[in-house]
C-alpha cells in the first residue's frame, strides 16, 4: 500500500513500478550505508542539476508509490532518508525537479528528510514536517543558478 500524499493524492504501483522502485531504493540504500555522506549529497546535487522542469504532483505521487511498494522487497529498513533520496533519483530519470531537504527539531531531538515541490511545499509528508528546521537543502533552482553564473 502506498503512502497517501499530503495533497490527498495517492498512486497504486504496478508490478513494473514496484520493481523499479525496489531497484532505485536498493541503490540508494546501499549508497547511504556504504559511502561517505558528502558523496551521497554530491550524487543528490547531480540528480537535482539534471532537472529541466518541475515535477508534477502526479509524477511525485507515482514515484512515492513505486518506492513504497518496492521497499517491501528490500532486505533493510527504508526510512525517510532513503525514501526521499530514492524519489529524487527516480524523478531525475525523467529530468523532473524537486527540492530535497534534511531538517531537525528538538525536545526530543529528531531529524527527518523529505522532498518539496519547487514552491517549497513538502510532499508525501505529514503537516508536522513544517516543525523541522531545514539544515540542508538541495534544489534544482540553486543548481541552475550556479550553472548560469
Amino acid at each position: 500500500m502506498s503512502m497517501p500524499m499530503a495533497t490527498g493524492v495517492s498512486e497504486r504501483s504496478s508490478l513494473l513500478g514496484t520493481l523499479i522502485g525496489a531497484c532505485v531504493t536498493l541503490i540508494v540504500g546501499l549508497a547511504v550505508r556504504g559511502l561517505p555522506f558528502v558523496r551521497v549529497t554530491a550524487a543528490a546535487k547531480w540528480c537535482s542539476a539534471r532537472a529541466i522542469r518541475a515535477a508534477s504532483e502526479r509524477q511525485i505521487s507515482r514515484a512515492f508509490g513505486w518506492i513504497d511498494s518496492g521497499s517491501r522487497l528490500i532486505p533493510f529498513r527504508v526510512a525517510c532518508l532513503e525514501r526521499s533520496l530514492a524519489a529524487l533519483l527516480l524523478l531525475s530519470f525523467s529530468r523532473c525537479g524537486v527540492i530535497w531537504c534534511m531538517g531537525v527539531r528538538g525536545l526530543p531531538f529528531t531529524s527527518h528528510a523529505w522532498i518539496s515541490d519547487l514552491d517549497g511545499r513538502p510532499l508525501g509528508e505529514a503537516e508536522s514536517v513544517t516543525d523541522y528546521r531545514i539544515m540542508l537543502e538541495i534544489s534544482p533552482l540553486i543548481e541552475l543558478d550556479r550553472r548560469s553564473t
